[in-house]
Formats: C-alpha cells, sequence, structure tokens
C-alpha cells in the first residue's frame, strides 16, 4: 500500500497517476515547471534546477560536486541502514534522498564551463553499459544461433559465472591492466581490503594472485614478529612498534576468509554492531532505572 494515496502498488501502475503539488503551494509560479513535468523522475530534474539556479536556495546555489560528496555518503549508508533493518517506508524516503543527490551531483557537473554533462547523458551511458556488460542477455537478432545461445546461457550461466563476465566486460572496456585498477582509495580500510580480495577471486589469474596475497601477508607477520621479539628485549619504547601491522594482517586474513565463504563481511560486522548497540542501550536504560530507583527511597 503506497502511505501517500492510500493505494496499492498495482492499483498506481494500471492507472495513471496523476502528481499533484503539495497543499498551500497550487499558486507558485516557480513550481509551475515541476507541475507541468511529464513523469516523475522529470520532476526531480525540475526541482532540483530550480533550487540550484539562481533565485533558488542559497544554500544549494552555492554547492559543487566535492562540498556534496559527505550528504551523498551520509545518504547511501542511510539507505543501506533502512534495508538491513527492513524498514520499509525508510527505504522509500532514504531512496529518494540518494536520488537527490545522484540528480543533484548531475546538475552541479551541468553547469561546468569546461566539460559540462546532464542526468540525461549519465542516463544514456549507464543504458548503454548495461547493454555492452549482458552479452549473453542481448544477442543480435540476426545471430542464426542466437535462440540456441540464449537456452544455453540459461541452464549453464550461474550467477557467480555471470558477474565474473561483467568484470570481465568492465575491465575490457576500461582497458584496466591491473585487477586493482579502479579501486578508491578514498573509501574505509575494510571495504577496500573486500573489494581487492573479490577482484582477485574474479581474475583469470585468481590462484596465483591469491597465493600472492597470502605470501604478503605471511612476510610481514613474519617481520612484526621480528621486530616485537627485538623489542621485548629492549628497555626503552620503540616507536617501530609493530602492532598495528600485526592487527592489519589479521583483519586482512579475516577478509580474505570471509570472501572465500561469500561472506559480506562489512554487512554482518554492521547487522552485528546494531546487536551490541542494542544491548548497550539496554543496560544503559537498565542502570538509569537502577540510578532513580536508588534516589527515590
Amino acid at each position: 500500500m503506497d502511505s501517500s494515496t492510500g493505494r496499492s502498488q498495482e492499483q498506481i501502475s494500471n492507472a495513471q497517476y496523476e502528481y499533484r503539488l503539495p497543499a498551500g503551494f497550487e499558486r507558485c509560479s516557480k513550481l509551475k515547471p515541476v507541475a507541468q513535468a511529464p513523469s516523475a523522475l522529470e520532476r526531480v530534474k525540475a526541482i532540483v534546477d530550480i533550487l540550484y539556479s539562481p533565485g533558488g536556495c542559497p544554500w544549494d546555489g552555492k554547492q559543487t560536486n566535492r562540498s556534496l560528496l559527505k550528504p551523498l555518503l551520509e545518504e547511501t549508508y542511510e539507505y543501506v541502514d533502512a534495508v538491513e533493518t527492513n524498514d520499509r517506508d525508510n527505504m522509500r524516503e532514504e531512496l529518494g534522498d540518494v536520488l537527490l543527490q545522484s540528480v543533484f551531483q548531475a546538475r552541479v557537473c551541468a553547469a561546468d564551463s569546461a566539460d559540462p554533462f546532464d542526468i540525461d547523458e549519465v542516463a544514456d551511458r549507464l543504458v548503454n553499459k548495461l547493454i555492452t556488460r549482458h552479452p549473453h542477455v542481448f544477442e543480435p537478432d540476426d545471430d542464426a544461433d542466437a535462440e540456441d545461445k540464449a537456452q544455453k546461457n540459461e541452464t549453464e550461466f550461474s550467477p557467480e559465472e555471470t558477474l565474473a563476465l561483467w568484470e570481465r566486460m568492465k575491465q575490457q572496456e576500461k582497458h584496466r591492466r591491473s585487477v586493482l585498477d579502479g579501486i578508491s582509495h578514498a573509501q574505509g580500510a575494510l571495504p577496500r581490503a573486500a573489494k581487492v580480495v573479490s577482484r582477485i577471486m574474479k581474475s583469470v589469474h585468481k590462484d596465483e594472485l591469491l597465493a600472492v596475497f597470502d605470501e604478503a601477508i605471511r612476510a610481514n607477520n613474519t617481520q612484526c614478529h621480528t621486530e616485537e621479539a627485538a623489542l621485548d628485549s629492549s628497555i626503552t619504547t620503540d616507536s617501530s612498534d609493530s602492532r598495528p601491522s600485526t592487527y592489519a594482517n589479521e583483519i586482512l586474513t579475516i577478509v580474505r576468509r570471509a570472501q572465500s565463504e561469500g561472506i559480506d563481511l562489512e554487512a554482518a560486522l554492521r547487522n552485528r554492531l546494531r546487536d551490541v548497540e542494542a544491548t548497550i542501550s539496554s543496560h544503559e536504560k537498565a542502570l538509569e532505572s537502577e540510578a532513580s530507583d536508588y534516589s527515590t527511597e
């Protein structure tokens, strides 16, 4: 059931949806492009354009692609939280906020004097990418063996094989020479480590690269143990304390094991943290209740 209209999704899809401006804003001339937009996405583009353009919102008008990165990350994680807690109502709102960040970023890009592009170009590039990275789905109609190939793909391609094909097509398109190319250094260390291992797992040289990964950890562990032994025999504290590297190696080993078992370690950690936070919160309330009871005695 759609909370704003009281209708089911099936009823909405079977009937022409008529958008109405919020009550009290019907006579605002600035909102005319929004009211007349032919689709929901066009309405989002229209409202963002009004807010960003001169005469719109002073805060919105001053934003840059860089200044919008923080809200982009925050809204993404808020949507992740809504999904993982199965908060359907919040998913509606947070997914809208993620959409806003995409449209807003593109609107700022459109105003760039050196290399402008808009959300339509972004969308078209996305469509083309989805086509070229699914050659097993979009067989040419004039291919005599297209039907046979399609049937073969349906029966033989597993989700894992399809993902590996996606990665191969991606590597060809971007002319990547290394499994590490394109991995963002701006993300957190844990998701970055998981991405490195994930890329290795999808590589045609998987076994060799996994062996190199494991050997790098073992070699660093050996060095750490040697340094720790030297520190133990030293009276003074040495700045070359190797404990951080030891912990980091343990985390990398766990990430490696989790990936090999198909476990999303970051998601598992987020969910476990929710349990721990709930336990702590419950204990705090119990302590506050005890303190309140004691004070009234």
